[in-house]
């Protein structure tokens, strides 16, 4: 159901891949003692399952989202710099830029005129300077002066970009000397010192699904934060920089290929930002799991999307808005409760100003059980006091509710995700079947079924189970009985195995009987309980933040 978003998704994912080149581009031209940079391609490689690194189609035409002048901006035989320590500000800080030249032409530059502008997003310009004309040697980190701006004069809230231009000054002596031009330019943006957080009367905020359904059976307004822990492991992190590559090569649970905003959207009204992913957003995607709408009606349209690796493809929001009967939901997973980030604060404010008014009109309805299904609690085994044991050692990776961490019977250390992968990949370290993973509670625990998360960062599948049999003990593992044996899938997304029926245990028992291939080893990330008894109060709190995690293909070498 994504076709009618792959111009809109080209584009963006495009225009954030551009800014990556341009801040690793321009991070090489200002560190001292780096000669030069090599990119894998101007173009598309389209080996080695596809790898849509290049700014031009694998017949080196353009793709629409660049042109040269823009790219030659940082990439070039000159190119000015901007030392920036941030990209967010508010009218109370300082604005501050160390300029400085990387002149890997012909000559040394002589006469050049240096200036800088403060543009808005429109093209006009707010604030002006101009520095002393100079020479600029061959070479790399000439020192050129540094851009002072203040901001309180400036509206917020608002995008800005500071351009810095070199021309050359013309010499009486010598008319017909070789006029330059180069130029480049930096975004950034202004955000008020002080957002109210206020919430209007009419609005609800919660983390609490269960508060969110109360109002919005009434007929209420909600914007509802759900927290990490409580989306389904369906629900992927956000990267900060689009893949390399490609997934199916070097696969990860986090992975992204930037936003699309509908900057149309009077949700968006009071929060500056371009229809793709940008630096402003980047503190936000820090800790954001993406919302997979994949279960919710097709014609559901999120304000602002996150485009998924192209393998996977999963429909994935950060914020959208639906109809619940007679309520009105805005969901937004993205932290907004985060006092000392002015772009949280700020596209809260936007979104509450837009609810608050007559605009907010959802007018795609969902059910209140359609958005059930995008949760489950991930932590639940930490709630319940599990531990745990794969082929008799300890593995709490398995239940600590994070993908990103896993246990394998072919690693000598568990969890590392490179070179013991490397190592051991084809080494059935140890060697063959069954391998066992026993749960223990510290009491009965009611259950109904299993959810698991297979190893996520290898990409050839090692350790994925086949062949299954779960068992449960009532006496602490004297006895034992079966409650669901089959087969399951050689996959990275989640699997379920149902009982079939409620069954209360102390311990739990899933023993891997096969795998695929001549592969005798067993890797899971994690596994949980779907629960089945009384509502657990008080017993974790806080959002969850997930460790990062390589590719461990073997291949690959990701240390």
């Amino acid at each position: 159901g994504l076709l009618d978003m792959n111009k809109n998704f080209a584009r963006a994912s495009g225009r954030f891949q551009l800014e990556c080149y341009k801040e690793e581009i321009e991070a090489n031209l200002r560190t001292p003692g780096l000669a030069g940079f090599q990119l894998l391609d101007l173009h598309d490689y389209t080996g080695q399952g596809t790898a849509l690194v290049g700014l031009l189609d694998p017949f080196w035409a353009s793709k629409g989202y660049t042109t040269p002048e823009e790219f030659t901006k940082f990439c070039n035989t000159v190119v000015p710099l901007a030392r920036l320590k941030k990209r967010i500000f508010t009218p109370r800080d300082p604005f501050e830029a160390v300029i400085e030249i990387a002149n890997y032409g012909e000559y040394a530059l002589t006469n050049a005129a240096i200036n800088w502008e403060i543009r808005k997003a429109n093209g006009n310009t707010v604030e002006r300077g101009a520095f002393p004309t100079t020479t600029i040697p061959i070479g790399k980190g000439t020192a050129i002066g540094e851009v002072f701006a203040d901001l309180s004069k400036l509206t917020a809230p608002g995008a800005y970009k500071l351009v810095v231009h070199i021309g050359r000054q013309p010499v009486p002596s010598n008319p017909e000397q070789t006029p330059i031009e180069f130029e480049n330019d930096w975004n950034f943006w202004l955000y008020p010192s002080h957002i109210s957080d206020e919430v209007p009367a009419s609005v609800l905020v919660t983390h609490s699904w269960s508060d969110a359904e109360k109002r919005l059976a009434g007929g209420g307004k909600v914007l509802f934060l759900p927290l990490n822990e409580d989306l389904d492991w369906e629900s992927p992190p956000l990267a900060r920089t689009p893949i390399f590559w490609n997934a199916l090569m070097g696969p990860t649970w986090s992975r992204m290929l930037g936003l699309w905003c509908e900057t149309n959207q009077p949700a968006l009204a009071e929060f500056p930002t371009e229809p793709n992913c940008d630096w402003q957003w980047t503190d936000l995607l820090r800790t954001t799991r993406a919302i997979n709408l994949d279960k919710l009606p097709r014609q559901l349209q999120p304000i602002v999307w996150a485009i998924d690796d192209w393998n996977r493809n999963y429909k994935l929001g950060v914020v959208f808005e639906a109809r619940l009967g007679t309520g009105k939901l805005m969901v937004c997973s993205a932290d907004l409760d985060s006092d000392s980030s002015p772009i949280a604060r700020q596209l809260r404010h936007s979104l509450l100003s837009y609810m608050a008014g007559e605009k907010f009109q959802p007018s795609t309805e969902i059910s209140a059980g359609d958005f059930e299904s995008l949760h489950f609690d991930t932590r639940i085994m930490r709630k319940l006091g599990a531990s745990a044991l794969a082929d008799g050692s300890r593995a709490d990776d398995i239940i600590d509710g994070d993908p990103n961490t896993f246990w394998s019977s072919a690693d000598a250390i568990r969890g590392r995700a490179s070179l013991p992968v490397r190592q051991h990949a084809r080494q059935n370290v140890p060697a063959g079947f069954p391998h066992e993973i026993e749960i223990s509670f510290p009491g009965p625990v009611l259950m109904n079924g299993l959810v698991l998360m297979p190893r996520q960062n290898q990409r050839e599948h090692q350790g994925d189970i086949r062949e299954f049999k779960v068992q449960i003990s009532h006496d602490g593992g004297a006895s034992w009985a079966d409650v669901a044996t089959g087969q399951l899938a050689s996959t990275f997304d989640e699997q379920k195995i149902l009982f079939g029926k409620t069954v209360d245990a102390n311990k739990l028992k899933l023993i891997a009987l096969s795998g695929f291939g001549s592969d005798q080893s067993t890797s899971i990330a994690e596994l949980a309980i779907i629960y089945a008894g009384p509502i657990l109060v008080g017993s974790d709190s806080g959002d969850f933040k997930y460790k990062n995690v390589h590719t461990a293909s073997p291949d690959i070498d990701a240390q």
